[in-house]
C-alpha cells in the first residue's frame, strides 16, 4: 500500500512536470503573431470588416492565461468613411489558471492604452455597429431543464481596470448633432462581488458643433451587485467646469428597468465663470455683480421615463428658492412644481437701459423683443409659485402667489394675488398659441394702492397722487410686445380718492391767464400740483388707443370734466379738460375766480407722456363772458324802448 501512494505521487508530480513542461515549450516556441493574418481572415469573414493587427500579440499560459495585443484596428462599416470603427494601441488580459478549476476567476489589472471609437447614425437612422449584432441565422438549440448550469461562478476578483487616452465620438445625421468624449481615463481599484470599488472617472466632452468642450470628473467608492441588480456610488463627486457636486446614488433593477434615487449638494461656485467655461457669453446684466455665487442641492429618484426632485434647493446671489420638481416624458416633457423664492430683484439680471434716441428706439423694439412662440406651444406645465418679495420693472410686490398651466398652447396665470404699494393686486392672465399668433387677455384689478409711488416706479410718472383702485380687462395680439400693445383692446377704469395732479396747478393756470387778458400782474406762485376729493374714469381700448369720455374730478375749486385719447403704442395723449369754477366759492379766492363762478374753462393737454404740455384757452370764456354782457345791455335798451307790452315777447331772443 506504501509503495501504491509513492507510486502514484511520483505519477501525479510527473503528470504535473510535464504539463508545466508543455506549457513553458508553447509559450517559448509558438509564435502568435503567426496567427494575425488568420485572426483578420476570420473577423472579415464573420463581420465583412478588415482587422489589422499591427503590434505583436503575444500569450501566456501559466500561472496566468494571458493575452496582450498590440496596436489593432478595425474598420468601419460600409458607407461610414474611411475612419475606423474601433483602434487602441494596447490592451493587457490576464486571468489565473488555478482558481478556474474551483469556479472562481482572478484577474489582474485590465489596461487599455489609446483606445479609439467612432460610433454614428447616418440620415436613415442606421448605426455603424448594426452589423455586428446581427443574430446568427441558425437556430440555437432549445435548451432543457436539465442542461441548465447549476453551478456558475463561487467569485469574481479583478486586480483593476485602467483605462487611459481613450477617445469616444458619436455622430447623429439624423439629429444634426456631433459628439465627442476625448481624453478619457478610467481607474478601478481591485473589484470583488462582495466588496466596493474605487473608481476615477474623467473626460473632456465636446460639441463639436458649437466649437465648445466642458471637462467632467468622477470619484466615487463603488458597490455592484448582479444578482440583486443594485449598484451604489458612495462618497460620489462630480465635477463638471467649476461646480463641484457630493453625494451619493443608488441603483435598482439594473437589468430589467433601472430606477435610480440621488442625494446631491454642491459647494459654492461663480456663475459668471461657468458661462465663460461652457463658452457660453456672460450675460450683459443692469448690475455688474450678480452671477457672483450660487449653490444647488437636489433630493431625486427616477427612471428612464420620469424624474422626481422631492427638494431643490437654488441660491443664486441673494435669493434662495426651495420646492419640488417632477419631469415625465422627455421626448414631450410634462414639468409639474411648487417653488418658493424669499427674495428676488429680476431688475438686476435685465440688460442695461441704454439712452438713444426715441425714433432709434422705437425702430429697434420689433427686433429686440421677439417672443418664443413655438417654444409656448410645446410647454406642458403646471405648478405654484411663491415669491416673498419681487422688483421687476421697476415695480416692487410681496407676498406673491400664482398657479401657471400650460398645455397644448394654452398658457394661464390664475390665479394670481399680490400686495403691492400699501394695496393687493388680483390677476388672471393667459395666452394662448393655438394659432399664427400669440394672443394675450389679462383681467387684473388693484385696489386701494397708493398711485405716487406706483406710477413713479411704473414708467416715472409724477402726475398723481392718491389712493385708487384701477381694472383693466384687455386683449392683444401679436409676437412682439410692440405689436401686442399697439393691439390692445377692451375696457379700463379708475377712481382715486383724496389726491393731487402733480405737474400742473389748474386754478392757479386760469388766474394766470385771466390777469393776461386783463393786464394785471401775474398772480403769486402756489405749489405745482392740483388737489383734488376724487376722480373717476372708465375708458375703451381699441387697438392700443385708449379712449376715455367721461372723467370727472372735484376739486375744492373747481369740477373738472375730461375726454380724449391716448395712445399706448407711441405713448402720447391729446386730451381736453372742461374746468367749471364752483359757483359757491367766497370773494377770498381772487378775483379771476370770482369773476369767473359758475364758468367753464377749457384746458388741452398733449404732448408724450414723459413732456405733457398744458395750454389754458381763457380768451374762449373772456369772449363768452364779453359776448353775455353786450346782449344784456342790448336786451336792457329794447326793453325800455319799446315798454312792457313786448317785455315778455323779446325773452328768450337772447
Amino acid at each position: 500500500m506504501k509503495k501504491l501512494f509513492k507510486f502514484t505521487g511520483i505519477t501525479i508530480a510527473v503528470v504535473l512536470l510535464l504539463l508545466v513542461l508543455a506549457v513553458v515549450a508553447a509559450t517559448v516556441l509558438i509564435d502568435t503573431n503567426e496567427y494575425r493574418d488568420k485572426i483578420s481572415e476570420y473577423v472579415n469573414k464573420e463581420t465583412g470588416r478588415e482587422l489589422q493587427i499591427k503590434g505583436d500579440l503575444s500569450l501566456s499560459f501559466f500561472p496566468w492565461v494571458g493575452l496582450s495585443i498590440g496596436e489593432t484596428t478595425l474598420s468601419n462599416a460600409k458607407g461610414f468613411g474611411k475612419e475606423p470603427f474601433a483602434q487602441f494601441e494596447q490592451i493587457n488580459l490576464k486571468v489565473k489558471v488555478l482558481p478556474l478549476f474551483k469556479k472562481s476567476v482572478e484577474m489582474d489589472t485590465v489596461t487599455l492604452d489609446g483606445m479609439i471609437l467612432n460610433l454614428a447614425k447616418n440620415k436613415r437612422g442606421v448605426s455603424n455597429w448594426d452589423d455586428l449584432l446581427k443574430e446568427d441565422k441558425k437556430a440555437a438549440p432549445e435548451k432543457k431543464e436539465d442542461d441548465e448550469d447549476k453551478g456558475g461562478l463561487e467569485s469574481l476578483k479583478i486586480g483593476g481596470i485602467h483605462i487611459k487616452d481613450a477617445q469616444l465620438s458619436w455622430k447623429d445625421a439624423q439629429a444634426g448633432v456631433s459628439y465627442a468624449l476625448a481624453n478619457l481615463q478610467l481607474e478601478s481599484g481591485a473589484i470583488s462581488a462582495d466588496k466596493a470599488v474605487d473608481l476615477s472617472l474623467g473626460f473632456d466632452l465636446q460639441d463639436n458643433k458649437a466649437g465648445k468642450s466642458w471637462h467632467f470628473g468622477l470619484d466615487s467608492l463603488v458597490k455592484m451587485d448582479m444578482q440583486k441588480e443594485t449598484a451604489s456610488f458612495d462618497k460620489l463627486v462630480i465635477a463638471l467646469a467649476n461646480i463641484r457636486l457630493k453625494g451619493n446614488v443608488n441603483i435598482e433593477k439594473m437589468k430589467s428597468a433601472p430606477v435610480f434615487s440621488a442625494n446631491l449638494k454642491s459647494s459654492d461656485f461663480v456663475p459668471r465663470e461657468t458661462f465663460t467655461q461652457f463658452g457660453i457669453d456672460v450675460p450683459k446684466t443692469s448690475d455688474a455683480t450678480v452671477f457672483g455665487k450660487a449653490m444647488l442641492e437636489l433630493v431625486a429618484k427616477g427612471n428612464a421615463n420620469k424624474v422626481d426632485v422631492s427638494k431643490l434647493v437654488v441660491r443664486m446671489d441673494e435669493t434662495n428658492l426651495n420646492g419640488n420638481l417632477g419631469v415625465s416624458n422627455f421626448s414631450n416633457p410634462a414639468i409639474r412644481f411648487d417653488m418658493n423664492v424669499d427674495q428676488i430683484d429680476v431688475d438686476r439680471y435685465l440688460p442695461p437701459v441704454q439712452e438713444q434716441p426715441a425714433e432709434a428706439k422705437s425702430a429697434s423694439v420689433d427686433d429686440s423683443i421677439n417672443l418664443p412662440v413655438e417654444m409656448l406651444r410645446e410647454l406642458n406645465v403646471k405648478g405654484k409659485f411663491s415669491i416673498g418679495k419681487m422688483k421687476a420693472s421697476n415695480l416692487k410686490s410681496e407676498a406673491i402667489k400664482m398657479s401657471v398651466s400650460a398645455n397644448r398652447g394654452l398658457i394661464r396665470v390664475y390665479p394670481a394675488s399680490a400686495k403691492m404699494y400699501q394695496g393687493s393686486y388680483s390677476g388672471d392672465v393667459s395666452l394662448d398659441v393655438r394659432g399664427k399668433d400669440l394672443v394675450v387677455s389679462m383681467n387684473e384689478k388693484l385696489s386701494g394702492i397708493q398711485a405716487a409711488p406706483l406710477f413713479q416706479d411704473l414708467a416715472d410718472m409724477k402726475w398723481i397722487d392718491g389712493k385708487g383702485d384701477l381694472t383693466a380687462k384687455l386683449s392683444g395680439r401679436g409676437n412682439t410686445m410692440t405689436a401686442i400693445r399697439s393691439s390692445l383692446s377692451g375696457n379700463i377704469g379708475f377712481s382715486f380718492l383724496d389726491g393731487k395732479i402733480k405737474g400742473v396747478n389748474i386754478p392757479y393756470k386760469i388766474r394766470q391767464a385771466y390777469n393776461l387778458v386783463k393786464g394785471l400782474p401775474a398772480p403769486a406762485a402756489e405749489p405745482n400740483e392740483t388737489p383734488f376729493t376724487s376722480i373717476t374714469a372708465t375708458a375703451v381700448v381699441k387697438n392700443g388707443i385708449v379712449d376715455n369720455r367721461d372723467m370727472k374730478m372735484d376739486t375744492p375749486l373747481l369740477v373738472i370734466n375730461g375726454d380724449g385719447r391716448v395712445d399706448l403704442g407711441k405713448e402720447h395723449m391729446d386730451y381736453q379738460v372742461k374746468a367749471t369754477v364752483n359757483e359757491n366759492l367766497a370773494d377770498t379766492v381772487g378775483e379771476a375766480m370770482t369773476k369767473l363762478k359758475g364758468r367753464t374753462i377749457p384746458v388741452r393737454i398733449q404732448g408724450p407722456f414723459s413732456k405733457l404740455k398744458y395750454k389754458v384757452s381763457m380768451d374762449e370764456v373772456l369772449k363768452e363772458q364779453v359776448k353775455k354782457k353786450v346782449e344784456e345791455k342790448v336786451k336792457k335798451k329794447l326793453e325800455d324802448k319799446v315798454g312792457d307790452k313786448l317785455k315778455d315777447k323779446l325773452k328768450g331772443l337772447f
